[in-house]
C-alpha cells in the first residue's frame, strides 16, 4: 500500500487516503475541538478565510490530536518522504463555515526561501476531513503536478484543478510544495478539517512545539511524538541541549531506555555522518 500511495504522490504531489480513521475517532476529535471552537472568531484576513474558524497548536490541546498526527499510514509515508526525526511543523484545525471565498492559491513551504523545484520535499501537508469534503462545501483545491513547477504561479497560466473530495475520515497527503487553496463554501454546512504539517528535521516548525508542549506534558507523549515535537536530535548536533540529547529533559530513565526499540530519537539517515556524532550527544 505505501509504494502505491508513493507512486501516486510522486506523479501528482499529493494523494488521498479513504477512510484511514472510522467513526468513533471522527467523534473523538470533533468532541476534543468544540470547546476551542466556542466562541472563536473568524479569520483575521482572507487568507485565513473571513468566514473560517482556525484553532492553532493542536499539539498541546489533547491527546486526541497527538494521535492523529502520528496516523500509521501517514507517518509510513512521511518516514518515506522525510529524513529521519522529521518535525511537526503545525497543526491547526479549519472550519469553512456558509459563504466562506476561496482563498489565494498558495504553497505550504513558501517561506522556506529555496529554489523550485526542489529535489526533494522541505514539508509534507496532510489536510484531514473531519467532515465531508464536496464541491459545494469548499473541499481543498490542488494543481496535480504542480510540487514540479519552477517559479510558475497558477495565476498567471492555464492550470487544471481539482478538489479534493473525500469522506469524513480520509486525508489528502501532498507536498507542501504543490500550489492548493481552500474552495468555497456554497453549501449550507460547515467543512472542518484538522491539518498536520511535517518539515524537515533542520527546517525551523512553523510553531515552537517545545513551547506548545513542554518537558513536563511531554513526559506523557509516545516516542514518536517526542520527536516530532523536537526531543530530538538531527546529527551531528542540531536539537542539542547543553551538549547533549534533549530526551533527557522528559526521560527520567534515558540510559536504560536506550534500547534497540527506543531509539527512534537517534536514527541517522546517512551512515558517514552518523560517525561524526559527538560521542556525548550519542550517551
Amino acid at each position: 500500500m505505501v509504494e502505491a500511495d508513493l507512486e501516486i504522490f510522486d506523479r501528482d504531489g499529493y494523494v488521498i487516503l479513504e477512510n484511514a480513521i472510522d467513526a468513533q475517532q471522527i467523534a473523538e476529535l470533533t468532541a476534543a475541538i468544540a470547546p476551542h471552537e466556542a466562541d472563536r472568531p473568524m479569520g483575521r484576513n482572507a487568507f485565513e478565510g473571513q468566514k473560517s474558524q482556525r484553532v492553532y497548536s493542536l499539539a498541546g490541546k489533547g491527546a486526541a490530536f497527538q494521535k492523529l498526527a502520528e496516523h500509521p499510514r501517514v507517518i509510513a509515508l512521511i518516514d518515506r518522504l522525510l529524513m529521519p526525526n522529521y518535525l511537526l511543523s503545525t497543526m491547526q484545525s479549519i472550519r469553512l463555515h456558509p459563504g466562506e471565498k476561496p482563498q489565494a492559491w498558495h504553497t505550504d513551504d513558501a517561506f522556506y526561501f529555496a529554489p523550485r523545484p526542489h529535489p526533494l520535499p522541505l514539508s509534507v501537508s496532510v489536510i484531514w476531513a473531519i467532515e465531508d469534503f464536496t464541491e459545494a462545501n469548499g473541499a481543498t483545491e490542488v494543481i496535480p503536478g504542480s510540487h514540479r513547477w519552477g517559479m510558475e504561479h497558477p495565476d498567471h497560466q492555464d492550470h487544471d484543478i481539482h478538489p479534493a473530495v473525500m469522506s469524513a475520515g480520509s486525508a489528502i497527503v501532498f507536498d507542501a510544495a504543490l500550489w492548493h487553496r481552500g474552495g468555497s463554501n456554497h453549501s449550507r454546512g460547515s467543512r472542518l478539517a484538522i491539518s498536520p504539517q511535517y518539515c524537515q528535521p533542520w527546517l525551523r516548525p512553523q510553531e515552537s512545539q517545545l513551547l506548545i508542549v513542554p518537558p513536563e506534558a511531554a513526559r506523557s507523549c509516545s516516542d514518536r511524538m517526542r520527536t516530532m515535537l523536537g526531543y530530538s536530535i538531527h546529527p551531528p548536533f542540531i536539537g542539542q541541549v547543553d551538549g547533549m540529547h534533549p530526551l533527557r529533559l522528559v526521560d527520567s530513565g534515558y540510559r536504560e531506555h536506550k534500547t534497540s526499540d527506543r531509539v527512534v530519537a537517534d536514527r541517522v539517515l546517512v551512515r558517514p555522518v552518523a560517525n561524526m556524532i559527538d560521542p556525548q550527544l550519542k550517551q
